[in-house]
């Protein structure tokens, strides 16, 4: 990333430590790219207005996916955010994910982490893309061990490491022989991956129930910014 000289009002140059054999989804990566311009100036001016506040990214699905990338930028610019996703899928390879974890400077001790993944048990998507393919996680998993609704505080749990086989990743073998694994559950994106907020009634799609499902109009930012992927290998 080439840094340069902000002018008043833009966010600070971005200037990560390199990440070292590191692979990302380029489908997340690029849907973080292809926002990036929009959303740092509105961050910038409001940290410049609000110093004392705590800057918070939480992010379902693809968006979870999104917000550790977005916090892994924020990091760079000198910024400290709080990362809270929910059903966040696998986003790169361990080496990426051993960064992410050095990056925010995970430690034992889960509360006072920055960074927090959620996941719930039957949700198929922190189990995708497939750990066959080169994809793991990183840590600070919070799993939610009751797979129906409503589960209670006892169902949640810290988990230990990336990969904890007592949590999500442990999930996908526990089933009978004859059973479907976790991760191929797909009718599972209309339950499981919807209870964290939607089934439970904290969260529901507003305005015209028919433009729910209606794909966002595509736009380009119009700039010539294309070969902004081209960081991927670096972040």
């Amino acid at each position: 990333m080439q840094s340069s000289t902000p002018s008043e009002g833009d966010p600070p140059p971005a200037e990560p430590p390199k990440c070292t054999n590191c692979t990302v989804h380029t489908g997340f990566y690029s849907s973080w790219l292809s926002t990036r311009k929009v959303v740092l100036p509105h961050v910038s001016e409001a940290l410049e207005k609000y110093p004392n506040y705590q800057l918070v990214l939480v992010g379902h699905s693809l968006g979870g996916a999104i917000a550790t990338l977005a916090g892994l930028d924020f990091k760079a610019r000198g910024w400290n955010p709080r990362v809270t996703t929910f059903g966040e899928p696998r986003l790169g390879n361990k080496n990426l994910n051993a960064y992410i974890d050095d990056r925010f400077k995970i430690t034992d001790n889960h509360e006072s982490n920055d960074l927090h993944r959620v996941t719930h048990a039957g949700d198929p998507v922190p189990l995708l893309p497939l750990e066959e393919w080169g994809y793991s996680m990183h840590s600070e998993e919070i799993f939610i061990s009751e797979p129906s609704l409503p589960f209670s505080l006892a169902d949640v749990h810290y988990c230990e490491g990336d990969e904890d086989p007592h949590c999500i990743e442990g999930s996908d073998d526990d089933r009978p022989a004859w059973g479907v694994p976790t991760r191929f559950k797909f009718w599972q994106l209309f339950f499981a991956h919807r209870d964290y907020f939607w089934r439970l009634g904290l969260c529901l799609p507003g305005g015209n129930p028919k433009d729910w499902y209606r794909k966002f109009p595509k736009h380009s930012t119009g700039d010539g910014d294309g070969d902004d992927v081209q960081e991927i290998n670096e972040l």
